[in-house]
């Protein structure tokens, strides 16, 4: 796992070499917390003119394979291609081995170099097609002076990019990695920040700043003799509607597709730990882990010591019949603003998700503990129908009919701030039930409301094409693809990539390999979701998701574990929010005035703090805003004449 930047223009460098070296310096050096391994610094010239630097290249290097050596950029045999990777080729070794045995000459073991072999043997677009894992790429042909930019299948490794005054294009894994580069614009982008406010997370392409994109997920940028362009080479497909063929044979396909995923995950240098919050999810994965491994497999969670928030003793329970040697990590309600202050000190662009908390403090438990690589759970519920919320579609013409009187009995129960409960549930669902799809579903998932932040209109276009593919499936598939393409892409994955990269840790995801995508679309959705019967819905009963997946973890994962409701994972910022002294949050308001109508946050303030509502989504989304905007991340970079 690593961090990559670099520079590129078709006719040449402007700037002098010894210039572009300082600024690709300080651009890699950036990104030291992702690589703190190994650096690696590289001016591309073009072939047969010597003096025409046309790219330059950095590496920071988390080194989990080929540890000693791995050196990158890497090339090809004939040094034509350059190539810079963040991430890990899981099918790297058989790569090497069909082109050894071809008789390609190989200099190390790293999986850099077997791309870089690779597209100079079959070319660079059947070459990204073979590749199993997570990356981001950036190949340099110095033969025909052309780019390319590549986003992993599901969007795990992030690639920010913007072309300069001078026409030179410059991309990084993080934001920061384009501050040093005199020529980048910063001007504030509304729309980004307005989508963060709505949803927790800003979508890709945009970000906070308006010249400067994110490569979407499955995405590929091409600088060829035209100007840069820009489309997806991965598309994930469409679940499927119906239930068509045999459950059983199903649940089956998913275990022995999982445990592939997992066995290719394991293979590393280091040693490899898990993340183990005691859901399905990652118990599952945990499961399959060890039992591949001769010794307990170290597993991490973290115990939110809060009512309505702790996983804790559900972890320690899966972990006892796992047989895992499992280390669990507090967190309470007094501990967030510290964290919170520690994270926010980090994100460069920031991101309302308050599981980020537990996520980073998990992060640095496994950093402490000399482990720099993990398994995780995550993927699951986009692929399996994980949520409520892809259920309660199926309800909405019904749902409609009797909302007025919905919400009226909700009006009058009393407001519960500890977690995402029902109630919690309820009230936002009745919020957005009249909406249409698109909207109706980022709704539920998401903080504001469109119409007090005036926001419909500048997101409508993105949102429209983020629900595109999936028109005309039925509104239980849509729902996931749609969680697939933004929550999961935008939300979860930044999360993660973000807290485990600032602590040096990879993180692997075996849910998300491209052949376990494809294997959870072709099941029909009624595998995946059901509705509770009439007597469970008479004794207050959940919606019944992830039923296939239920199935296949039967054989490893504790009944106790299988039969547990849905929990999300979370940090306890509601009750803090409650606790604070309205002057303390009176600076927020200021911040995110051009955004959020004062006078509103104000009375959402006052409603959540007197217990009236529970708007921990809302003012969480504004705080993390607001100490952004007052970071140095949230102001345009200094230059060097200032």
């Amino acid at each position: 796992m690593c961090g990559i930047t670099g520079m590129f223009r078709r006719n040449g460098l402007i700037q002098d070499s010894a210039r572009v070296q300082v600024v690709l310096d300080q651009m890699t050096a950036s990104l030291t917390h992702r690589g703190p391994d190994q650096s690696w610094t590289s001016i591309v010239q073009a072939t047969g003119t010597a003096s025409t630097p046309i790219a330059a290249l950095g590496v920071r290097r988390l080194a989990i394979v080929d540890v000693r050596g791995g050196i990158q950029p890497a090339t090809d045999a004939s040094r034509r291609f350059h190539v810079c990777l963040n991430g890990e080729i899981y099918n790297h070794e058989r790569i090497r081995q069909e082109l050894e045995a071809e008789g390609v000459p190989f200099r190390g073991e790293g999986d850099a170099e077997a791309v870089a072999q690779l597209v100079a043997q079959v070319g660079i677009h059947t070459a990204v097609d073979r590749l199993v894992g997570q990356f981001a790429l950036a190949i340099v042909d110095r033969e025909t002076r052309q780019l390319w930019l590549f986003r992993d299948r599901m969007g795990q490794k992030p690639l920010y990019w913007t072309i300069t005054g001078n026409g030179t294009l410059v991309w990084g894994s993080e934001l920061r990695a384009l501050r040093p580069v005199p020529e980048v614009e910063w001007v504030s982008n509304p729309t980004a920040l307005q989508a963060l406010l709505l949803w927790e997370y800003i979508p890709s392409p945009l970000t906070p700043w308006r010249s400067i994109h994110k490569l979407p997920p499955g995405g590929r940028l091409h600088w060829g003799e035209t100007d840069p362009q820009v489309d997806r080479w991965y598309e994930p497909p469409v679940p499927r509607a119906g239930r068509g063929g045999d459950h059983g044979q199903w649940a089956k396909s998913i275990r022995g597709s999982l445990q592939v995923a997992v066995l290719q995950r394991l293979r590393a240098d280091v040693e490899v730990g898990s993340l183990l919050s005691g859901g399905i999810d990652s118990t599952l994965v945990c499961a399959l882990a060890q039992a591949h491994l001769s010794k307990p497999l170290t597993s991490f969670g973290v115990s939110i010591r809060t009512p309505t928030f702790d996983e804790g003793p559900h972890a320690r329970s899966a972990a006892a019949a796992i047989g895992t040697f499992h280390q669990q990590i507090p967190l309470e309600a007094p501990h967030i603003e510290a964290l919170s202050a520690r994270v926010f000190a980090h994100m460069d662009e920031p991101l309302a998700d308050s599981s980020l908390l537990p996520t980073w403090l998990l992060m640095d438990a496994v950093a402490r503990s000399g482990i720099k690589c993990v398994l995780s759970g995550d993927g699951a519920d986009e692929l399996f129908a994980g949520y409520p919320t892809t259920l309660a579609h199926r309800l909405v013409p019904l749902l409609r009919v009797g909302s007025s009187a919905a919400r009226r009995m909700l009006s009058r129960r009393r407001v519960q701030q500890g977690g995402v409960s029902k109630d919690y549930m309820a009230r936002r669902l009745f919020e957005a039930v009249h909406e249409d799809f698109p909207w109706r579903h980022q709704t539920w998932m998401g903080a504001w409301l469109p119409e007090e932040l005036g926001a419909r209109q500048a997101l409508d276009g993105l949102l429209a094409d983020a629900a595109y593919g999936a028109r005309d499936a039925d509104p239980a598939s849509r729902a996931l693809h749609l969680d697939q393409r933004l929550y999961l892409a935008d939300g979860v994955l930044v999360k993660v990539d973000r807290a485990s990269m600032a602590h040096g840790v990879e993180v692997r995801s075996p849910f998300l390999d491209h052949r376990v995508v494809e294997l959870a679309a072709d099941i029909g959705i009624d595998h995946k979701v059901g509705l509770p019967g009439a007597r469970s819905l008479a004794r207050g009963g959940v919606f019944r998701g992830k039923r296939v997946l239920k199935t296949a973890a039967a054989p490893l994962v504790p009944e106790f574990t299988r039969r547990r409701p849905k929990k999300g994972f979370g940090a306890p910022v509601g009750p803090w929010l409650a606790t604070q002294a309205p002057s303390a949050l009176e600076p927020m308001v200021e911040a995110v005035a051009d955004l959020v109508p004062p006078d509103r946050l104000r009375v959402v303030i006052r409603e959540h703090q007197m217990g009236l509502a529970d708007h921990r989504r809302r003012l969480w989304s504004c705080w993390t805003l607001h100490r952004w905007r007052e970071s140095e991340w949230g102001r345009a970079p200094c230059s060097v004449d200032d």
